[in-house]
């Protein structure tokens, strides 16, 4: 091979081994399990404020907490995923403003489609069926809960990726060895009010209608079992 055509096969080869390196590095690190299939569950852990998944609306003047939030998937097989589809859920919630009103969560099928960048990173994407949304509903009191007459509703449509996810390792070499998912990001949602101005949902206005940003956040251990005995969840 004379230098000319030498020097373009190194060249090719250079650029299809940077090709080969910068796929690898998009892929992003692989969710494992130790067994399949293996069921994912995520439990939420309450921060420095105390609640367990929160959103915080709009002016920031009213939040929605829950005492119970969740994470569930399901690793069919062998191989390595760099995204995992989760269904959320949320229950005992409540809007706290000026005082503490009961709240609902619907997710309506709706999914958190987690993807790992790195090790320690990842995006979230909200993932809807067609025509549906996540439902927040903030009631004024117990009787219009029971009624099912919100006085406000939050409407939190598919979106994303969402930057800003941080992973990290829980129970590092035991059997039920996981991961910590750490949301904390901006989402985009529509707020309706049903009753007043939208200054008691917590936005600025006047209107029954308005579209606005808020922080969805929480924190996650994830662990695995399969046959219903613990096995390790890792990014790889």
């Amino acid at each position: 091979m004379n230098g000319k055509f030498k020097a373009i096969g190194l060249a090719l080869i250079a650029v299809l081994a940077l090709s080969a390196f910068s796929a690898t590095a998009a892929q992003g690190a692989e969710v494992t399990a130790g067994a399949y299939p293996a069921t994912l569950t995520g439990k939420d852990v309450k921060t420095k404020h105390g609640e367990l998944a929160r959103l915080t609306i709009g002016n920031g003047a009213r939040y929605v907490e829950c005492e119970s939030a969740s994470l569930s998937a399901t690793l069919a097989g062998p191989a390595g995923q760099t995204e995992v589809s989760v269904s959320p859920s949320y229950a005992g919630c409540f809007s706290n403003g000026l005082t503490a009103v009961p709240a609902t969560v619907t997710v309506n099928g709706c999914t958190f489609k987690l993807h790992a960048t790195t090790k320690t990173e990842g995006q979230a994407t909200v993932v809807c069926p067609e025509g549906k949304q996540i439902e927040v509903h903030v009631y004024e009191n117990h009787t219009k809960h029971t009624e099912n007459k919100p006085i406000c509703t939050y409407d939190i449509a598919a979106q994303g990726p969402i930057t800003g996810a941080k992973l990290g390792v829980i129970n590092s070499g035991a059997a039920n060895e996981g991961i910590s998912v750490n949301l904390a990001e901006l989402a985009k949602f529509n707020v309706t009010s049903t009753m007043g101005p939208l200054s008691v949902c917590g936005v600025n206005g006047t209107s029954g209608h308005a579209a606005t940003t808020g922080s969805l956040r929480g924190e996650y251990h994830v662990t695995g079992t399969s046959g219903g005995v613990a096995t390790k969840v890792m990014l790889q």
